[in-house]
């Protein structure tokens, strides 16, 4: 038995080339990602006669560099990363810390493929005494025959005198060959955008991490960059958007500076979680705990929500709303993995997740943020096709789960706040929230108290919570303290039971203040109460006494002819009822019956009436209430309606509302003008009269008398007179109409008159609320 091998054709160039890296962006960003890991503390990406057919694309780093055998031993061997196998650094670099490497798949060298046809560099080690060593690559080469085994397709090798640039240690990539197709102001702004979020934001800031500066050059757009700087009212940022040439920069968490809910959580090297929540400043509170997550070490989560003012701020500094930036990105050893962050990509489900709790969990249109991942997590590796993500391994669950995973452990805290604490709600737009407020705060101690659990090694929390307890909230506060008592006995912390006890009596003394204070309250409200009730009915009887003093003979009138006008309605059934019995007819029990309640039922009008001006009255038919007036009408009107069914007038009533019409009225006013009205369209000779209720509006009720008797005299030039007192043309008192005009005036109501009805009179009343 003999041993095969597998032979490579030169058609491999293309699937670890331009067909695996498809995107021009990411080819460059591969490329930047080379010069970092090279060591470089700057990289320069020069666009040459970028419109013309010599256009060039030059990578230019001051890195580290390589020699004849880094170049033939690394560089060419396709697939091999020093990075990976850790041969990569000398002893000087080992020493040092923050060391990260941005790749380690040994393919972005092939980058340089999917952005031209050539390629020269140059590259001179950092070594002592080191040569210019050249290579230089024609791509189309690999592409003529794909049979032609790939190591067989050479490379051209030099060594050079001198180079073109000022160049003491690091490579230069020169690419030509660029198709011009692509290239513009359009996709160089894109570029500098997705530039500017490449690198994490704080690794330029950290002692312990690697300078790294990135300069992007187009010399042809430099007079249109002038004129935008220019122009006045840009601000630096807008500025820095819209103009090519310059450092890339990184304003999304550092310098835009947003006021707004924060969560910060971190995974360390030991297995400890510390997270902490600040709300536009303040802050809230911080956890430690162990951490469940045993695949995951080195990871940092950041996240912002986005209320209005947050969204309003993002717009203003940068120039472009939030969705059209990004959500939450991903980073690598300080680099950004794609697609994570990019508009409409739902790569980790928070967006899904969204919908399925609306108002209650976080999506992306509400979220900014970034995950940023350590070296030693050999397991969250980005996948070979660039731009695809991370490898879906049991870590990347771990992380991303959307049921239990680090990431949404961490967002469930963000939300728990935001909803229950501030009651902003997911999706709402409110910015003026007020963290003192009686709900904020119990909300506060509800968090804090059920945040700890088993795993809880440390709990801090903003001290002002405790003053703010409020008094309603014994539970909550008390299961705060058990909590931290239980922390502080886990973990041996004898300033924490101490600071627990302390808390202890606090709240203890807070709840036995507030328990007296409301007591005291309370007592004074009744006794409030009590005062206003006691000065109601002064108010009442002086009004009564006023009147008696004041012999008002107007309302004694009212009273009087209201009478007259129930006795009316008596003597009517009595004549008919004697009618009958002269008749010979035989009465029944049920008429008799019927008779009685008749009767009866004026005859307590009569009694309530004669009671106006003593307390009783007051409490009842002559009350000022609030009711449903609509309804009063059509149940008093139902009942009056049969007192007459045997008479010639019939009281016709129709109710067109949909809904009630509540209003402050007193029934006895309502049922005079009722009464009078049926009782004047008798006195006309009406058969019919019709009571028809209508709502031009929400705030008027529009009550209609029509009947079809005599009607007014033509004679009477001026309508309004017949509302004056003692007006009448017939031997009745004439009070009845003028009674009426009173009950409309007290009460701001309105009435008018239409005699323009071929028989009989039609009044309007308007109720206004």
């Amino acid at each position: 038995m003999s041993s095969k091998y597998f032979k490579v054709s030169s058609a491999l160039k293309n699937l670890i080339g331009s067909d695996l890296i498809t995107d021009n962006f990411v080819a460059v960003f591969e490329l930047v990602k080379n010069s970092f890991d090279a060591r470089a503390t700057e990289v320069k990406i020069i666009f040459k006669d970028i419109y013309s057919n010599n256009a060039q694309i030059i990578i230019q780093d001051n890195g580290k560099g390589m020699d004849y055998k880094d170049l033939t031993e690394k560089w060419l061997f396709l697939g091999y990363s020093a990075k990976r196998d850790n041969t990569e650094d000398d002893y000087r670099d080992k020493i040092k810390s923050g060391r990260v490497y941005a790749g380690a798949k040994g393919v972005g060298r092939f980058s340089c493929d999917r952005l031209g046809k050539y390629l020269n560099l140059t590259t001179v080690s950092k070594k002592p005494n080191s040569r210019i060593e050249n290579i230089f690559v024609d791509w189309s080469k690999f592409e003529k025959n794909q049979k032609v085994l790939f190591e067989q397709i050479p490379v051209v090798h030099s060594v050079a005198q001198k180079t073109n640039y000022n160049l003491k240690h690091g490579t230069i990539l020169e690419i030509s060959g660029v198709p011009v197709d692509f290239w513009n102001r359009d996709n160089f702004k894109k570029l500098k955008e997705k530039l500017s979020k490449l690198i994490r934001p704080d690794l330029n800031s950290s002692d312990d991490l690697q300078k790294f500066k990135i300069i992007l050059s187009v010399p042809d757009e430099e007079s249109k960059d002038k004129e935008i700087l220019k122009e006045k009212g840009n601000n630096e940022i807008h500025q820095y958007y819209s103009t090519i040439n310059g450092e890339i920069k990184n304003f999304v968490f550092n310098e835009l500076d947003i006021k707004t809910t924060k969560i910060e959580s971190q995974i360390d090297n030991t297995g400890i979680i510390t997270t902490r929540l600040t709300d536009r400043e303040n802050f809230i509170y911080e956890i430690k705990e162990k951490s469940q997550f045993d695949l995951l070490s080195n990871i940092n989560i950041t996240l912002y929500f986005l209320n209005r003012s947050g969204k309003i701020t993002f717009h203003k500094r940068t120039g472009v709303e939030h969705v059209d930036f990004g959500s939450l990105f991903v980073y690598k050893n300080g680099f950004r993995i794609y697609p994570y962050g990019e508009r409409g990509d739902d790569s980790l489900r928070l967006e899904n997740r969204a919908l399925q709790g609306y108002a209650r969990y976080i999506g992306l249109r509400s979220l900014i943020g970034e995950i940023s991942i350590g070296n030693s997590n050999e397991d969250l590796r980005e996948t070979t096709s660039r731009g695809d993500g991370l490898v879906k391994t049991k870590a990347y669950e771990q992380l991303t789960n959307t049921d239990d995973g680090y990431l949404i452990q961490t967002l469930r805290r963000l939300e728990k706040y935001v909803v229950d604490v501030t009651q902003w709600g997911v999706n709402s737009d409110d910015e003026n929230i007020d963290l003192t407020s009686k709900k904020a705060i119990e909300g506060l101690v509800k968090l804090i108290a059920n945040i700890s659990d088993k795993q809880t090694l440390e709990l801090k929390y903003n001290k002002d919570i405790i003053n703010l307890i409020s008094l309603r909230e014994e539970k909550s506060a008390k299961k705060l303290v058990q909590n931290f008592k239980r922390i502080a006995a886990e973990s041996n912390d004898k300033n924490l039971y101490k600071e627990a006890q302390k808390i202890e009596k606090a709240i203890t003394s807070s709840l036995k203040r507030a328990d007296s204070a409301e007591k005291e309250r309370d007592a004074k409200i009744i006794e409030k109460k009590q005062v206003e009730k006691e000065l109601e009915k002064k108010k009442e009887q002086l009004s009564i006494a006023n009147s008696i003093a004041s012999q008002d003979i107007d309302n004694v009138t009212n009273l009087h002819h209201q009478v007259r006008v129930i006795t009316d309605v008596i003597k009517t059934e009595l004549l008919l009822f004697s009618r009958k019995l002269g008749k010979g007819a035989i009465i029944s029990n049920e008429e008799l019956k019927d008779f009685i309640e008749k009767i009866s039922f004026e005859n307590n009008k009569i009694e309530a009436i004669s009671k106006f001006g003593s307390r009783a009255i007051f409490e009842n038919f002559t009350d000022i209430s609030k009711a449903d007036l609509a309804g009063f009408i059509e149940n008093y009107v139902n009942k009056i309606s049969n007192y007459f069914s045997s008479t010639k007038t019939k009281v016709l009533f129709q109710n067109n509302l949909k809904s009630p019409f509540e209003i402050r009225f007193r029934p006895l006013d309502v049922s005079i003008i009722i009464d009078n009205m049926i009782s004047n369209s008798k006195k006309a000779d009406a058969t019919s009269l019709y009571i028809e209720l209508n709502k031009s509006n929400d705030k008027e009720l529009n009550i209609c008398f029509r009947d079809n008797g005599k009607g007014i005299s033509k004679e009477i030039k001026d309508v309004n007179e017949i509302f004056v007192k003692t007006f009448s043309t017939t031997r009745s008192t004439g009070l009845g109409l003028y009674h009426i005009m009173n009950i409309i005036t007290e009460n701001k109501w309105e009435i008018s008159v239409n005699t323009n009805n071929p028989k009989g009179v039609q009044f309007n009343i308007i109720v206004k609320k």
